[in-house]
């Protein structure tokens, strides 16, 4: 419970943090990349679209089936599409933003903690690699883990929970994404964040889900999630990482 309440405060005191880092423009930026990339993506996966969709009915040969299977089958393959559009196109959004959500990452910590940092080009590049290097591996695993759990979709009753499985699956790594800004800022190496992150899996797991359901509020979702999620899961993580600190802090 303490968990959840940590996350959540954190989430709704996020707004107030961003008033007074003076950080609403931050709405903007992350919102303008997004419907952008969006359209980009949406145009070429109507140009793949028929091409994928009729390649995909003639492996699985659905005319051979009863009508009503191959509606299923189709529908199945229609929200794997729909997901792989998700994760590509979330992962290319993260990757494109991680200078920006690096920098309003570290005016929160400012904010919150007093501490200046003055960090060079050398630097920003630095924090630049290591955000690609972090969003194609969680790629390559929600993309394998996708993959996986679609599987598993003909396995009764499992199937019947697979869309809570892509969605607690995209939350984990997608709150890693975020929490690993502050965790870079902290020095951590990528081995140490990862060791970070089975530790405190609960708290990626939160802030990522909470992530995806503002995400997908109808466009004020795509200037929303990104500015909110980075505030509330660096004042998540620097008080993991002061909990750490202080083992008698029961967490």
């Amino acid at each position: 419970m303490k968990g959840i309440k940590l996350v959540l405060a954190s989430f709704s005191d996020s707004f107030r943090i961003i008033n007074e880092a003076k950080l609403k423009k931050y709405y903007f930026l992350p919102g303008i990349i997004g419907i952008f990339l969006f359209v980009v993506l949406i145009f070429l996966a109507n140009l793949l679209s028929f091409g994928i969709m009729n390649s995909l009915e003639s492996i699985f040969e659905l005319e051979k089936y009863h009508a009503l299977v191959s509606i299923l089958i189709r529908i199945l393959i229609w929200v794997v599409a729909v997901f792989l559009y998700y994760l590509v196109y979330k992962s290319l959004l993260l990757l494109l933003l991680s200078p920006i959500l690096g920098y309003v990452s570290e005016r929160v910590d400012s904010h919150l903690t007093g501490k200046k940092y003055d960090f060079t080009i050398k630097d920003n590049m630095r924090f630049l690699m290591r955000g690609a290097e972090v969003g194609f591996r969680s790629f390559i695993k929600q993309l394998v883990g996708t993959c996986v759990i679609m599987l598993l979709s003909f396995v009764f009753p499992i199937n019947l929970s697979i869309p809570l499985l892509i969605f607690l699956l995209q939350g984990y790594f997608t709150g890693f994404s975020f929490m690993d800004y502050t965790l870079e800022r902290y020095e951590f190496s990528p081995k140490e964040s990862l060791e970070f992150l089975k530790k405190k899996r609960f708290y990626s797991l939160l802030c990522g889900s909470i992530f995806t359901l503002l995400f997908f509020i109808p466009f004020i979702g795509i200037f929303l999630a990104p500015l909110v999620t980075c505030v509330a899961t660096t004042k998540v993580t620097l008080e993991l990482i002061e909990r750490d600190k202080f083992p008698e802090v029961i967490d």
